[in-house]
């Protein structure tokens, strides 16, 4: 299984939007609530040259965004989604990491995700920890952070 990973395109839009809720419901959580939010299926064209993308033989199968922050020696990880048939093959591990190197590029020190239950023990075993407590529109979620080298 070979995975390139690559900027997004403006083209893909809706190919991204409906990977991120057909992971999010995959879950089988929230699907009511998912389906009516529109951020659920939705990603803002202002994040796109934020926005990586993994593909397995041209087929996207997962994508991450970073975004930098106000503050400038920190990055927002605002997405992370992996086609559910590709779960558990590492290829969030890699988006991760590129997301981790695309933060260092913008001059963060530290990276910062907002994580609901099934989401913390991935970040934690990446090194996040724990940095507060968070409301979202669907449950309250933890915020996690990781310095990076």
């Amino acid at each position: 299984m070979t995975v390139n990973i690559r900027p997004a395109r403006a083209e893909e839009r809706d190919t991204l939007g409906a990977l991120k809720l057909r992971s999010s419901l995959a879950w089988g959580d929230h699907v009511e609530e998912l389906q009516a939010l529109p951020e659920a299926r939705e990603v803002p064209a202002a994040h796109l040259p934020h926005v990586v993308v993994a593909e397995i033989a041209g087929e996207i199968v997962g994508f991450v965004t970073v975004l930098p922050d106000d503050v400038a020696t920190l990055a927002e990880l605002e997405d992370l989604f992996i086609a559910p048939e590709a779960w558990r093959k590492g290829i969030g591990s890699m988006l991760l990491a590129e997301a981790e190197r695309r933060a260092a590029a913008l001059g963060a020190r530290s990276l910062r995700v907002v994580a609901g239950a099934r989401a913390r023990p991935f970040y934690e075993a990446s090194g996040f920890r724990f940095a507060g407590t968070v409301a979202t529109y669907l449950a309250p979620a933890v915020q996690l952070r990781k310095d990076l080298a």
